[in-house]
C-alpha cells in the first residue's frame, strides 16, 4: 500500500502550512454537521508532496445530496471567496466547489457515501477500468482523513485489495496495440527533424510503461496526468532498472537517443507484463518489432536502357532547319 511521505520524513511546510487551513474548515464547517460521513484531505497536501504551487484539495463524502448552503458554510467560516459551485456530474457522480482563501485556492470535490461505496465495489469485485473511479480509491489510500476516520480505513482496507484479474485488464488496456500508434515510423519522424510527433509517441510510450508499472504493484492511478511521477513510482517492488532517470531520458536526449531508450525500456515492461500477469500483449509485441523500410530508387542495370538515356533516344537531332517566309533558320 501506498504511505503519504508526511508520515516517513520531516514534515513539509508547505503540506502544514495547507492542513491548517483545512483542520479549520473542518472545525468551523463541516464539524457537527450529521450529514458529513467523512472528510479528508488529498491531492499533494494528503500525500504530504505540497510544494510553493500546491492547491488544497479536500474530499467531503455526504450521506445524502449535500445543500448549497451546506456546500458554502466552510467557505463563509473561513472568510474565503467562492469561485464556482458546480452542480452534479453524473459521469463523475460528484459536486465541486472552488473557492480561494487569501491567495489559496482550494477544491472540494463531493461525493455521497453510496457512491464510494459502489466505486469500491465496481473496482474490487468487478475489475472496472475506469479512471474515475481508480482516481477514488487512491484518494482513500492517499489522503489524510479529518473526520470519519473510521469510514475512510475501512474504505481503505477494501481498496487494498487489488484483484490479479484487475492487474491483467490494465496491463491489456495500457499494452493495447494502440499505444504504439505510429511506432513502425520513429526512425523517419528522427530523419526528419519531426519533434513534436516524436514527443507525442515518446509520451505515450512513457504512460503506457508507468501505467503497467502501477498496475504489476497493485497501485492505483492517481491522476490521468501522471503528477508527481518520481514520487508515484519510488519504492516500488516490480519495476525495470533506473525507471524515473529512464523516463526523463526519453524527453531530455537528443531524439534518435530518445527513442532508443523507449525501445529497450518498452521491452522489458513487456517482459515484466508478461512474467508477473496473465495479460495478453501478443498485439503489443508485434507492434513494437514493427519498423518502417526505407526505400531507395533501384540501382541502374548495365544491360538496361536507363530512364535518361530512352529520353535522349526519343529527342530530335541537331541541328534542325525549319522554312519560315523566305528564308530557312537553324537552331
Amino acid at each position: 500500500m501506498w504511505i503519504a511521505s508526511c508520515e516517513q520524513g520531516a514534515e513539509n511546510v508547505h503540506a502544514a502550512w495547507r492542513m491548517t487551513v483545512a483542520r479549520g474548515a473542518a472545525a468551523t464547517g463541516y464539524a457537527g454537521n450529521p450529514n458529513v460521513a467523512a472528510l479528508a484531505v488529498a491531492g499533494s497536501v494528503g500525500a504530504g508532496l505540497a510544494d510553493r504551487f500546491s492547491d488544497l484539495e479536500v474530499d467531503c463524502y455526504w450521506f445524502r445530496p449535500p445543500a448549497d448552503a451546506e456546500r458554502l458554510a466552510p467557505v463563509r467560516s473561513l472568510g474565503g471567496e467562492l469561485t464556482a459551485l458546480w452542480d452534479y456530474d453524473q459521469d463523475d457522480e460528484e459536486w465541486s466547489d472552488d473557492y480561494r482563501v487569501g491567495e489559496l485556492d482550494i477544491t472540494v470535490s463531493n461525493f455521497l457515501v453510496s457512491s464510494a461505496e459502489r466505486f469500491l465495489d465496481d473496482v474490487v469485485l468487478r475489475a472496472s477500468t475506469d479512471p474515475v473511479r481508480h482516481m477514488r480509491l487512491a484518494a482513500f489510500q492517499r489522503s489524510r482523513p479529518l473526520l470519519g476516520a473510521e469510514m475512510m480505513a475501512s474504505w481503505r482496507a477494501r481498496a487494498d485489495a487489488f484483484p490479479a484479474r484487475l492487474v491483467t485488464a490494465l496491463v491489456e488496456q495500457a499494452l493495447a496495440p494502440e499505444a504504439l500508434r505510429g511506432w513502425a515510423a520513429r526512425e523517419a519522424l528522427v530523419s526528419r527533424g519531426d519533434g513534436l510527433a516524436l514527443g507525442d509517441l515518446l509520451a505515450r510510450a512513457g504512460y503506457a510503461a508507468v501505467k503497467v508499472v502501477l498496475a504489476l504493484n497493485r497501485v492505483y492511478l492517481p491522476h490521468r496526468q501522471l503528477k508527481w511521477q518520481r514520487h508515484l513510482i519510488a519504492g516500488l517492488g516490480l519495476v525495470p532498472e533506473r525507471l524515473a532517470e529512464r523516463l526523463e531520458s526519453m524527453s531530455a536526449s537528443p531524439p534518435k537517443e530518445g527513442i532508443q531508450t523507449a525501445e529497450a525500456l518498452l521491452a522489458e515492461i513487456a517482459a515484466l507484463a508478461e512474467a508477473h500477469s496473465g495479460a495478453d500483449i501478443s498485439g503489443f509485441r508485434e507492434a513494437l518489432l514493427e519498423r518502417r523500410k526505407a526505400i531507395d530508387p533501384p540501382l541502374p542495370r548495365p544491360d538496361r536502357p536507363t530512364q535518361n538515356s530512352l529520353l535522349r533516344n526519343t529527342l530530335p537531332t541537331w541541328p534542325q532547319t525549319a522554312q519560315i517566309g523566305g528564308g530557312y533558320f537553324a537552331w
